[in-house]
């Protein structure tokens, strides 16, 4: 097997296992529609802390002293721009469905979610959860990393490298949420949830019979040089 194929297999290991956890947690531990979108928004925050650490290796890896003098500007502008997203789609999230878990409404900009978080991870599953996406990604990055070629990435499609895929994927699970909030399958929805993020995980793969359509469809939404998932 040769590396590609290997990390392609590690890759979809994962990803199964990260659908599988969840799915175990809205079986047998009863976690709610919330639990699972705030778990990918979890997510979302790790891509993007990965995403800083590319760009500050391809500065490096340039060998110049101007080159890493960009990547660190422009990843400051990242950091404030994409944690700003991430930080309003958490509270949109804790808004619309975080309620029955976190009680009253919470306050403020970041008090939702440090409540979020907390909710997150207050119990073992919680943790474990967590740590599995956390891997995913790493494994990704460390295949972005080894890989040849990775140095010719520019900045500035780095810097926009993670929001294709992460605004198709949760806009279509905060539809899908609402919709099973309003149909009252929360079982059932979480799994379609879960099921929804696993294809995502799996498209950049090229996993399956369908695997030319999906891998047309993913390079509709970022270019395989761009992906924040792979190199």
């Amino acid at each position: 097997m040769d590396d590609a194929n290997k990390w392609r297999a590690i890759d979809i290991v994962l990803a199964v296992l990260a659908a599988v956890i969840v799915a175990y947690g809205v079986l047998v531990l009863d976690w709610s529609v919330f639990v699972v979108i705030a778990l990918f928004w979890l997510e979302n925050v790790i891509i993007g802390v990965l995403n800083v650490a590319k760009m500050w290796v391809t500065g490096a890896r340039s060998g110049y002293t101007a080159s890493m003098i960009a990547a660190l500007a422009l990843s400051a502008f990242f950091i404030v721009h994409y944690g700003m997203f991430t930080a309003a789609h958490g509270i949109f999230v804790v808004g619309l469905f975080g309620e029955p878990e976190l009680g009253r409404a919470a306050n403020g900009f970041f008090e939702p979610l440090s409540r979020m978080i907390g909710y997150l991870l207050a119990d073992r599953d919680g943790w474990l959860a967590a740590v599995l996406i956390t891997v995913l990604q790493g494994a990704a990055f460390f295949r972005w990393l080894g890989t040849p070629g990775n140095h010719v990435a520019t900045l500035p499609a780095l810097m926009f490298a993670p929001y294709g895929r992460i605004v198709i994927l949760h806009v279509t699970i905060i539809v899908s949420g609402i919709l099973v909030l309003a149909l009252k399958a929360p079982v059932a929805g979480a799994l379609l949830l879960v099921t929804l993020k696993l294809v995502f995980d799996l498209m950049p793969l090229k996993v399956g019979p369908s695997a030319s359509k999906l891998a047309k469809f993913d390079r509709m939404l970022s270019p395989a040089q761009d992906d924040a998932r792979r190199p």
